[in-house]
């Protein structure tokens, strides 16, 4: 409503647990619920018919301008409704999708799954993406228009008074002079999480905070409670992030460097960081280890294991060396990596692919229907 668009999101509730409607933040939830659960693998092929037929239900009920498409599990819908109703589509891809699923689903159906989004990247009006990597790679599967939309984040939402910062410290026990590592997201064990504690337990003088949920939290869990250092938060509401990511001195981040999916890597700790003006710890892989070079806003390990996270928490450790780094980091974030350019290309994107409205102050609002 803000910049003179209606949005109504369709979304999938699995676990059922939520309204059917739901206004939240000015933007309409529209559910639909089929029982389903994560990770099901293959399985998940059986259900998403269904789930596509009510998803394209409720929003041809409420009617549309513009169909975006968030990630591939949405895009078939999506290019049938902007079939149906001659609309046009825009496709948000965050990830290398089929390779994020690598491991979980069988081969043959991770080359049908990329096989499949090739075809439809072709059809859509306009397709947004984290990085350039990425995008580099859908225009050489036939992708006409990709654009980059990282998941920058607004740099105000980042900034706290030194007396907040110091107050999260407080809380957690962490000395003023203290080095602070924070990690909050998955607690996977391709996110070396177990490598990092190991690390942290032979640097007394280093706290390292962590929030999040996964097979890991079992591991930071017994490590909380033997070393005072290491501080665990369990799950962390995404209102808390930038509070405790602007009171830390540096954001970890780990990730299973093999993976497809690495080559793309942009997640959302680079840009909460950048955005908080804090640098990264993390190895060189995907748009995340590109970044962090070229801005020189963090320590690039050569890889996770313990001897290297130590060399990276040593080398963290020197006060000079850090403030540069956190200069660093913040200059990239307010410079390049923040959620008012993001703004600006999708703006742009809506105002050329939706019909200009009457200048009359009556007519309704252009509606975008998000899935």
């Amino acid at each position: 409503m803000e910049h003179g668009y209606k949005v109504t999101i369709v979304a999938w509730d699995r676990e059922r647990l939520r309204p059917k409607t739901e206004i939240f933040d000015g933007i309409r939830i529209e559910r639909v619920f089929v029982s389903s659960t994560h990770g099901r693998g293959i399985t998940q092929i059986f259900v998403m018919p269904i789930v596509f037929l009510l998803m394209m239900r409720k929003a041809l009920q409420t009617g549309f301008d513009l169909v975006h498409a968030h990630d591939f599990d949405t895009l078939p819908a999506a290019l049938l409704l902007g079939w149906m109703k001659r609309k046009s589509v825009v496709y948000d891809s965050h990830e290398d999708y089929a390779g994020m699923l690598h491991g979980s689903i069988p081969s043959w159906l991770e080359r049908l799954i990329r096989w499949a989004e090739s075809i439809m990247v072709r059809r859509v009006d306009v397709l947004l993406t984290v990085g350039e990597t990425l995008r580099h790679q859908f225009e050489i599967r036939g992708c006409r228009n990709a654009q980059i939309l990282g998941n920058w984040k607004s740099v105000e939402e980042f900034q706290f008074p030194k007396e907040s910062q110091r107050s999260v410290r407080t809380e957690l026990g962490v000395p003023e002079d203290s080095l602070f590592i924070l990690y909050i997201s998955n607690l996977g064990r391709e996110r070396h999480v177990e490598e990092l504690l190991e690390a942290a337990r032979q640097r007394p003088d280093v706290h390292v905070v962590i929030g999040g949920s996964g097979p890991s939290a079992a591991a930071v869990q017994d490590y909380a409670a033997q070393y005072r250092n290491i501080h665990f938060l369990g799950f962390v509401k995404q209102k808390e992030i930038p509070r405790y990511t602007a009171a830390s001195d540096a954001v970890y981040y780990g990730y299973d460097v093999d993976s497809p999916n690495a080559s793309y890597s942009a997640p959302n700790k680079l840009f909460e960081a950048l955005a908080a003006g804090r640098p990264l710890l993390t190895a060189k892989f995907g748009e995340i280890g590109h970044i962090v070079s070229e801005s020189r806003c963090g320590v690039i390990l050569r890889d996770y294991s313990v001897p290297e996270i130590l060399h990276g928490l040593d080398t963290l450790n020197d006060p000079v060396l850090l403030e540069e780094l956190k200069i660093a980091a913040a200059s990239a974030g307010q410079q390049e990596y923040n959620w008012s350019r993001a703004q600006e290309v999708l703006l742009s994107t809506y105002s050329r692919l939706i019909p200009q409205q009457p200048s009359d102050s009556q007519a309704p609002l252009p509606e975008v229907a998000a899935q």
